[in-house]
C-alpha cells in the first residue's frame, strides 16, 4: 500500500508542477501582451486623443505610417500616404481658424496583436463644443497597426458611422480607453 500512495502522490505532485508552469507560460503570455497594447495606448491612441484636442496636425500624421490607407466608408473613398496627411493638415488648420474645441474617446470591441502588427475594432466618440453647448458624433473604426522603429503606428484606418446608427450605447458598450 505504501508503494501505491507513494506513487499516487509523486504523480499529483508531477500534475502540479506541470500546472504551475503551464499557468506561468500563460501569465507571461497575457503579461507581454498587455504590455503591447499599454505601447499602443501610447503611442497610438492617447497622442490621437491629444493631436485633436491641441488641433496639432503634425502629431496627429506621426501617428500614422508614411503609406497609411484611410477610407472614410460612407464617403466611399480613400486616401493614401502623403494624400491623407496633406488632407491633415488642411483640416486642422481650417479648424485652428475657426477655434474649434473638441475631444475624441475611445472604445474597444476587439484588440489582437501578434508581434509587430495589431487590428483592433472599435467606437469613437468625437465631441465638439460651441459655447455652452457641446454635440457628440458616433462612429466604428477599424485599424490596423505596425510597429516601426520601436513606435506603433496607424497603417489603415476605415471606418463608418452605419447611418448614423451608432451612439453612447455602442460607445459604453466596449472598452472605454482612460486616458
Amino acid at each position: 500500500m505504501e508503494a501505491g500512495n507513494t506513487f499516487t502522490i509523486k504523480k499529483v505532485i508531477q500534475m502540479k508542477t506541470i500546472i504551475a508552469v503551464l499557468m506561468l507560460g500563460l501569465s507571461q503570455v497575457v503579461l507581454a501582451q498587455n504590455t503591447e497594447q499599454q505601447a499602443i495606448d501610447k503611442d497610438v491612441w492617447f497622442n490621437f486623443m491629444q493631436a485633436y484636442q491641441d488641433l496639432d496636425a503634425g502629431l496627429f500624421n506621426r501617428i500614422h505610417t508614411d503609406d497609411v490607407i484611410r477610407v472614410p466608408v460612407d464617403g466611399n473613398t480613400m486616401y493614401i500616404g502623403q494624400e491623407y496627411k496633406d488632407r491633415n493638415l488642411e483640416n486642422f488648420n481650417r479648424w485652428n481658424g475657426q477655434g474649434l474645441k473638441q475631444k475624441i474617446e475611445f472604445s474597444f470591441i476587439s484588440r489582437v496583436q501578434k508581434g509587430s502588427w495589431a487590428y483592433e475594432i472599435g467606437i469613437y466618440k468625437l465631441t465638439r463644443y460651441s459655447g455652452n453647448q457641446s454635440k457628440s458624433f458616433y462612429g466604428k473604426f477599424n485599424v490596423s497597426l505596425k510597429k516601426e522603429s520601436g513606435t506603433w503606428k496607424i497603417l489603415l484606418d476605415s471606418d463608418t458611422s452605419e447611418g448614423d446608427t451608432i451612439g453612447e450605447a455602442d460607445f459604453q458598450a466596449g472598452a472605454v480607453l482612460k486616458p
